[in-house]
């Protein structure tokens, strides 16, 4: 989950200049993400390590505040009708986009009337679903459950709103899920 987390990012517009600054201050370079070996116990370090100068985790702060210690991951495929089972973490910024329901599909449709929240573009929103409808292929998203029904984004909140904008091309769509107890899952989110 941290080699896939922060490979998204890493390439993100967003916070690509963010992990950078974070990599610099570990003496860390790109090779660490890029081409990550996930045998070497050392990376493994670096990389928690990193994710937590960069996000908080395992320092139970910013988006890893409260988020469950026993998970287990697994890949998985998604298509268009698990959509509707999808759900944003609770984020001012997401909550206003989705009408407070923290679904992309609710999402997509605001940004579709033209609605921007903050001030923000929706851009960005528009030209990943470009993107992905031209073929494009984007990291896995990092999701959690409790139920295996219900789903909420853990990186890849960009990713599932431009997906909720191209329902026909979320189909076969992997994803790297982690399962958890409900109690944990409520906690975090």
């Amino acid at each position: 989950m941290i080699s896939e987390f922060l490979k998204a990012e890493y390439r993100s517009e967003r916070f690509s200049e963010q992990i950078k600054k974070a990599m610099e201050e570990l003496s860390l370079d790109g090779s660490i993400i890029s081409y990550a070996d996930l045998n070497n116990a050392n990376e493994n370090i670096a990389r928690k390590k990193l994710l937590g100068k960069f996000r908080g985790y395992g320092l139970n702060s910013e988006l890893f505040e409260n988020f469950p210690n026993e998970i287990q991951w697994s890949l998985c495929n998604f298509v268009s009708g698990d959509l509707s089972n999808i759900r944003y973490i609770d984020y001012s910024y997401w909550n206003e986009l989705s009408k407070g329901t923290h679904s992309p599909l609710t999402a997509a449709r605001t940004i579709l009337d033209g609605i921007e929240i903050y001030g923000q573009s929706n851009e960005g929103f528009l030209k990943a679903a470009e993107f992905i409808k031209s073929g494009g292929k984007f990291f896995r998203p990092i999701l959690l459950t409790s139920d295996s029904e219900h789903f909420v984004i853990v990186e890849g909140h960009l990713r599932m709103t431009a997906f909720a904008l191209v329902t026909e091309h979320f189909n076969n769509i992997e994803c790297l899920v982690g399962k958890c107890s409900s109690d944990d899952l409520k906690k975090w989110i």
